[in-house]
């Protein structure tokens, strides 16, 4: 099984130690997430790119704080993680229509609409498996939990910010290939996590 959740926990572990100072619930951090990814599409669509791909940073940031924060002053809670994977594909939805605002060479893939498609969906899918199969009983929650991939969310996220940074760069035709590698990798992980139900 491909894991990549020890170095993620660390991280997030000592994200949560350091900010737990804020006087703020992690639940409003969620909120602050989402509004930084509207933010980057609006700042995308108005051409603003270096502000457009500091937003899409902060989103991506927030929505890792979240979690650590909440885990760090003890107020995880069952509607705190609803709310955190809602978020995530939020955030992850807005970045992606972003990049469908720029004229990306078309690579592989003979419509840059293919391949915006399989991304978001590798994006829902993934998780959407975990929850499902112990939504369905067919894992327990921590066998779900477990369900390893190639590209977990934390690595997708920070590969779609590159993508874009290299958008923000202008070195378009390297972003496309960047995003046919996360769709591909997306997608296997896609199929991975539905063999380990079996």
């Amino acid at each position: 099984m491909i894991k990549s959740a020890g170095l993620s926990e660390k991280v997030s572990s000592e994200l949560g130690r350091i900010f737990a100072f804020l006087p703020l619930h992690p639940n409003l951090i969620t909120l602050f997430s989402v509004l930084f990814a509207v933010a980057g599409f609006i700042f995308s669509y108005f051409s603003f790119l270096l502000y457009a791909f500091f937003s899409f940073f902060l989103a991506f940031f927030f929505d890792v704080l979240d979690g650590a924060v909440a885990r760090a002053k003890k107020l995880a809670t069952k509607k705190g993680a609803f709310l955190d994977g809602v978020a995530d594909r939020v955030v992850e939805f807005f970045l992606i229509i972003s990049l469908m605002l720029f004229n990306l060479p078309d690579v592989v893939l003979p419509s840059w609409l293919w391949l915006v498609s399989i991304l978001f969906f590798g994006s829902c899918m993934t998780s959407f498996v975990k929850a499902y199969a112990h939504h369905k009983e067919v894992l327990k929650k921590e066998e779900a939990e477990k369900l390893g991939g190639i590209l977990e969310r934390g690595e997708r996220g920070a590969l779609l910010l590159l993508a874009f940074l290299l958008v923000v760069l202008n070195y378009n035709f390297y972003a496309s290939l960047l995003l046919v590698f996360i769709a591909v990798l997306s997608f296997a992980t896609f199929v991975y996590r539905v063999l380990g139900c079996y």
